[in-house]
């Protein structure tokens, strides 16, 4: 493979070498410089996903954060507010859709720095704190514009996989940071998580 570009002080730059997969990064030896490019665009791969899996629930575009964020078999377990744990596109599309659509007016998510970890066999983990404002339509009569109905802190543990060409979730846990709530009310009994 041949990569071509621009160095700091404008000459072009002209890389010969194998191509790498980002599915093992490693240091040293042969190819050191590919691997290392491979594993920084794997890596912001990873937080691509990360963002945009908060980004779609946020807009309410529950038909498309399986498909676009999720292995299909992904485990997805969540602390907040009560334990309940997902598997798989089907059944974390449905939840969205039956539980988290009528119960949700608004929601915006605040992800903190993500680090992201590999280990020997090439798998990536993510770590992260999310802060989630939640507006539920059981309060909706209050005004778009009041306070947030609940807020919480996440600590969100993700695992990646590469799949179809992507790094997506295959398994995602979700535990409180600081307990329940940040600030505002607990959600109405059955309220969704999200």
């Amino acid at each position: 493979m041949t990569v071509q570009g621009t160095g700091p002080a404008g000459d072009t730059v002209t890389i010969d070498g194998p191509v790498i997969s980002a599915a093992a990064p490693t240091s040293g030896g042969a190819g050191a410089l590919g691997a290392r490019v491979a594993r920084l665009e794997a890596e912001r791969d990873i937080i691509r996903t990360f963002t945009r899996f908060f980004w779609l629930i946020d807009n309410r575009a529950y038909d498309s954060i399986a498909t676009q964020c999720l292995t299909p078999d992904a485990d997805l377990e969540f602390d907040l507010p009560a334990p309940h744990r997902l598997r798989g596109h089907d059944e974390f599309t449905g939840y969205l859709r039956t539980r988290v659509a009528p119960e949700s007016e608004m929601v915006a998510h605040v992800p903190g720095l993500a680090t992201v970890e590999w280990a020997d066999s090439g798998q990536a983990t993510l770590t992260a704190y999310t802060t989630a404002w939640h507006w539920f339509t059981a309060r909706a009569q209050l005004g778009a514009l009041r306070p947030a109905d609940w807020t919480a802190v996440g600590l969100v543990d993700d695992v990646y996989q590469r799949h179809d060409g992507r790094w997506l979730i295959a398994r995602r846990r979700v535990t409180p940071a600081a307990g329940l709530v940040a600030a505002g009310s607990p959600p109405p009994a059955g309220a969704p998580s999200r």
